[in-house]
This record gives structure tokens, sequence and C-alpha cells, in this order.
């Protein structure tokens, strides 16, 4: 009994002692006056965190989903940066624009990026056809900042 009782508490310690993750992820909401909306995303990127004494470097991106009034996800524009921050300063030391059409009748097109201070920005534009015809057209930009202490926004 006592080899059962030993065998039960050491399962409850290691069971105990596993790292909880949540998720990081940020999720804002931008409705637009037809009913579609841009949902953007602030989300880690599975990159090598590194820290010294008094600063810290990672890698966030920034996505913009813009979706339908129905809720059908059409295209995105993302940023992805890399930061260094603390020590009373962030700065962003590498920016990638991306952008993607999601529905058929979708087409990206103008992507462009920059970097400057604690931020990083993407733009897209995201275009609806019907054959040649282009029924709507979208512009976005996201820009993704840093502060000194490594919240995002």
């Amino acid at each position: 009994m006592k080899k059962v009782f030993i065998f039960v508490l050491t399962a409850i310690l290691v069971l105990a002692m596993q790292p909880v993750y949540a998720s990081d992820a940020v999720t804002t909401v931008e409705y637009l006056d037809d009913g579609s909306r841009y949902v953007t995303v602030i989300e880690d990127v599975p990159t090598d965190t590194i820290q010294t004494l008094s600063t810290t470097t990672t890698t966030k991106s920034k996505t913009a989903y813009y979706e339908s009034a129905s809720g059908e996800r059409l295209w995105y524009v993302r940023v992805t940066g890399t930061f260094t921050y603390g020590n009373g300063t962030s700065k962003c030391t590498a920016s990638t624009p991306s952008a993607e059409a999601i529905g058929s009748t979708w087409k990206v097109s103008n992507i462009s990026g920059s970097k400057s201070g604690n931020k990083a920005s993407a733009t897209a534009t995201g275009k609806q056809y019907y054959g040649d015809k282009v029924l709507t057209s979208k512009t976005k930009t996201v820009t993704l900042t840093c502060s000194p202490t490594g919240v995002f926004s």
C-alpha cells in the first residue's frame, strides 16, 4: 500500500510541475460600414528569444485578416518583426511583409513593408474581381509596435 501511495504522489507531483502554456495571441476586430471586418492578431513567431542582462530580442507577427460580413476570410496582410527591448528602449531590427489572397475571387498586390524605430509595418491591397472587372478594393496597413518593456501592439 505504501508503494502505491508513493507512486500516486509522485505521479501527481510530476503532472503538477508540467508547464502550462497560455496563448499570447492578441486579437482585435475593426468593423467596416458594409459589415465586413478586419480581424487583427498579434502572435509569437517560433524563434529563439535571446535575453541578456538588460535586453531581450524576440520576433512577433501582426496579421490583419479581411473577412466578409458572413465571416469568410478573403485575404490578409502580415508584418513579421524582430525587436530588441529593455533598458528603457526598444528597436525594430528586422521587418518582413507578406500578404495573400484566400478567397478565389480576390488578388493581393502592392505589398510593401518598412521599419522605423520601434515599429514594423506592412501594407497591401486586396481586390475582388469578377472576370477582369474590379468589384472592390481595400488597402490595409498593419503596424507592430514594441514598448521598452516588451508590450506589443
